[in-house]
């Protein structure tokens, strides 16, 4: 992916977004609203991930940290 940072020949920011052989230009307004959105509902998926892996609460508010190890059940002898 490639991220160019231009002016307009009326001198209006644009930034164009290339990915392959695709690329899209956007104005800048429309491209920080666009990127938000991206990093917005890749926390909420990579949440929901963690949460079904048992690695984060449940909604629960509480504030636990990512790096706690994963309590494994089992005999205790690596089993």
């Amino acid at each position: 992916m490639t991220v160019t940072f231009a002016l307009r020949d009326d001198r209006r920011r644009v930034v164009q977004l290339a990915l392959g052989s695709e690329m899209r230009t956007f104005e800048l307004e429309e491209f920080t609203e666009f990127w938000l959105t991206v990093i917005e509902e890749g926390r909420k998926a990579t949440s929901a991930y963690l949460e079904s892996l048992g690695w984060l609460p449940r909604h629960s508010g509480k504030d636990e940290r990512l790096d706690r190890h994963r309590v494994r059940e089992g005999k205790g002898d690596g089993s």
